[in-house]
């Protein structure tokens, strides 16, 4: 199954308008774009900010940054085919924890992660070496704990995440 590119997915919104009636919200581009070609690529479609409400649903995120505290984000992920070991962190301008592991590519932060692989395969390294192959259905939680992202596979790997900050 080929997935689109994640910049060309249809942002579908139910929401209340300005008139206060149920309606849509159809199409929205996204602003918030992590790019680095040839290695990996992340869009992010929603995010909230401080708490989630009935009356503060949230709207596009205008700049890459992780969930805040209380706050969460919603977007896609995709690492290009034999990319591993080329993501530097410190280059993406996302404000993560580093780990001492000396890996450009291993960070942590301060959310808990929901991810759905859809496509391809994905290695999860942790600290120590550990590694976990993640493949189209797996279902990932993360809170926290330093990772790097390793697509050693012929094939790209996009997957859904969901980012919740953490209450602080």
């Amino acid at each position: 199954m080929t997935f689109p590119d994640p910049q060309n997915w249809n942002l579908v919104v139910a929401t209340v308008n300005d008139s206060g009636e149920p309606d849509f919200v159809i199409g929205a581009k996204p602003e918030a774009i992590l790019n680095q070609p040839g290695i990996v690529e992340g869009v992010w479609y929603w995010s909230v900010e401080n708490g989630h409400s009935k009356e503060t649903p949230g709207s596009m995120p205008k700049t890459l940054d992780l969930a805040g505290p209380n706050g969460s984000t919603f977007g896609l992920v995709r690492f290009a085919a034999n990319s591993a070991g080329k993501v530097d962190v410190a280059s993406t301008g996302i404000d993560a924890e580093s780990s001492d592991d000396h890996d450009a590519g291993m960070h942590a932060s301060n959310t808990i992660d929901y991810e759905v692989v859809l496509s391809g395969k994905l290695d999860l390294e942790l600290p120590g070496g550990k590694v976990h192959t993640l493949v189209p259905g797996d279902l990932l939680v993360k809170a926290g704990v330093p990772h790097a992202w390793k697509n050693r596979y012929d094939e790209d790997c996009v997957f859904l995440s969901i980012t919740i900050g953490y209450n602080t």
